[in-house]
C-alpha cells in the first residue's frame, strides 16, 4: 500500500503527532520510524521509502544535523521520490540537506495555513497516483457497464497496471459480467460485496448483522478497510494475464439508501463510503465505478469520490439529455471544489461512417442544448457497435477474463474493434493523468 514517508528527527515528536493526525483525517497513509533503531536500520528505511508516494522530511534545526534523515533523503532522490520538506523553527538551511531540499521547500510551520497548505499538497499527490472515474450517464441503456468492463480492461491490460472495478448499481450488472448471478448473491450474503463499503459488516466484525437485512437503520459505527482476500475479487486470477483487474461486486441491497429517512445517518455512511476510497487509493493505480442511471445516494457518493466521470452515450437526443442532466447535477448538487471533471464517449456507433448526429456534436451544435462545451467534451475516437460488446452471462468453468474482448484471440474479425479499445483506454488514461497532475 502506496503511503508517505515522513522523517523526522525524535525532537520534533510533537509536530510529527500533530502533522500524522492531520494526515489520516485527510485520508493519507503515513509511515514513520517509530523509534531510533528503526531510523538507523537502513534496510527497514529503504523498503519503507521505495513504497511511498513521496517523503515529508521536518526540517529543524536538529533535524539538519540528523545523519539519518540525510541518508533518507538521498535514498528518496535516487528512486526518483518526491522529497517535500515542512520547515517547523527558524533554523537555516545549511549542511547536506540543503540541497535536497532547497527548491521545493515552500511550507512553513509559521505561516497562518502553514500546515493546512501542506496537507493540501500531500493529499493531492497521494489522490494524483490512484485517479477515480465514474462511469456515468442519467439515461440508461447507453453501455455503462460495457464501457466500464471493456474500455477499462483494455487500459489496465496497455500498462499491466492495478485496477479496481466497484459495482455501484444495484442491478448489478457488471458484477454478472464476470459471476453468476448466484455467485454474486452467495458474495451478497457474506457481504462481501458493496455494502461493506457504507456500513460496518461481518466482514469487519464477525456476528455484525448484515446491513442488507434492516432497510431502516443504517450503522454510523466506524470502521476499517476490510482484508482484501475476504471481498476484493481477482478478476484476472492467477493464471491470466499480467497485472490485477479486481472487482467489489454490487447487490440489490444498496438500493435501501434511496429509501433512507435518517438524513445524519446517510451522511455518515457517505463519509464512511469516501473515506474507504481514499484508502483503497494506496492500493490501485485507477479506480472505476460502475453507477445506476438516476439521481440518487449513490450518484452523490460516487461524484464526490471521483476525479472524472466519463459519461457514454447514444448518438440521439435522448442519450444528449441524460448527459445534460448529468451535467447539471454535478454543476448544482456537487462541492466545486471537490466536483470530477467530465468527459462523453460515444458508445454503439455504426463502423462505416460517421453519423449525421455524432458530426454535429463533434462542430459544437449541441454545445447550447447540452449545457456545457460538450464537442470539447467528447473523446476523439467512438466505440463502435459490435456483438462482441455485449453484455452476457459468463460460461461454467471459463475464467472471468475471458469476458473480455481485449483478450480475446486474434480472429474473428476483432482486429478493428479492439484498436478502438486500446485508442480509447489511451485517452482515457491521459484524461485522467491531466486531472491529477
Amino acid at each position: 500500500m502506496a503511503h508517505l514517508y515522513i522523517a523526522y528527527n525524535p525532537v520534533d515528536l510533537d509536530p510529527l503527532l500533530d502533522i500524522h493526525e492531520a494526515l489520516r483525517q485527510a485520508g493519507v497513509p503515513a509511515w514513520y520510524p517509530p523509534s531510533q533503531s528503526d531510523a538507523s536500520d537502513m534496510g527497514l528505511v529503504a523498503s519503507k521509502i521505495a513504497g511511498s508516494f513521496a517523503m515529508l522530511v521536518l526540517v529543524s534545526a536538529s533535524s539538519l544535523r540528523d545523519e539519518h534523515i540525510h541518508r533518507s533523503a538521498e535514498i528518496a532522490r535516487a528512486q526518483g521520490i518526491k522529497i517535500v520538506p515542512f520547515q517547523l523553527d527558524r533554523a537555516r538551511l545549511v549542511g547536506p540537506l540543503k540541497p535536497l531540499l532547497a527548491t521545493s521547500l515552500k511550507h512553513y510551520l509559521e505561516d497562518e495555513d502553514g500546515q493546512a497548505s501542506l496537507i493540501e499538497e500531500l493529499r493531492a499527490r497521494y489522490r494524483a497516483r490512484c485517479p477515480v472515474m465514474a462511469v456515468m450517464n442519467l439515461k440508461g441503456g447507453v453501455g455503462k457497464t460495457t464501457i466500464t468492463a471493456q474500455v477499462i480492461a483494455a487500459l489496465q491490460a496497455q500498462a499491466s497496471s492495478r485496477v479496481l472495478l466497484i459495482d455501484l448499481d444495484p442491478q448489478y450488472n457488471l458484477t454478472q459480467v464476470f459471476f453468476d448471478m448466484e455467485d454474486a448473491d452467495q458474495r451478497a450474503e457474506r457481504d462481501a460485496s458493496v455494502i461493506s463499503l457504507f456500513e460496518k459488516s461481518s466482514l469487519h466484525a464477525p456476528g455484525t448483522p448484515s446491513p442488507a437485512a434492516n432497510w431502516t437503520a443504517l450503522s454510523r459505527e466506524p470502521f476499517p478497510l476490510a482484508p482484501p482476500e475476504e471481498w476484493i475479487h481477482r478478476i484476472l486470477g492467477d493464471h491470466g494475464p499480467p497485472g490485477r483487474l479486481d472487482l467489489i461486486s454490487g447487490q440489490f441491497e444498496i438500493s435501501k439508501y434511496a429509501f433512507a429517512t435518517d438524513a445524519d445517518g446517510l451522511i455518515a455512511i457517505k463519509s464512511s463510503f469516501l473515506q474507504q476510497i481514499e484508502t483503497l487509493r494506496g492500493q490501485y493505480d485507477l479506480i472505476v465505478f460502475d453507477t445506476n442511471p438516476n439521481a440518487t445516494f449513490l450518484t452523490q457518493c460516487a461524484l464526490e469520490a471521483a476525479d472524472r466521470v466519463l459519461a457514454p452515450m447514444h448518438a440521439d437526443t435522448y442519450s444528449l439529455r441524460g448527459v445534460r442532466l448529468l451535467n447539471q447535477v454535478i454543476q448544482e448538487q456537487v462541492n466545486p471544489a471537490i466536483a470530477p471533471k467530465l468527459s462523453v464517449l460515444f458508445n454503439g456507433v455504426q463502423r462505416r461512417e460517421q453519423s449525421s448526429f455524432e458530426a454535429d456534436a463533434r462542430n459544437g451544435v449541441f454545445d447550447q442544448k447540452a449545457g456545457f462545451q460538450l464537442s470539447h467534451a467528447l473523446l476523439g475516437t467512438a466505440l463502435p457497435m459490435s456483438g462482441h460488446l455485449r453484455v452476457k452471462s459468463p460460461e461454467e468453468d471459463v475464467p472471468a477474463w475471458r469476458q473480455l474482448v481485449i483478450h480475446h484471440g486474434k480472429g474473428g474479425g476483432l482486429r478493428p474493434l479492439r484498436e478502438a479499445l486500446e485508442t480509447i483506454a489511451l485517452d482515457v488514461h491521459r484524461l485522467n493523468a491531466a486531472v491529477v497532475a
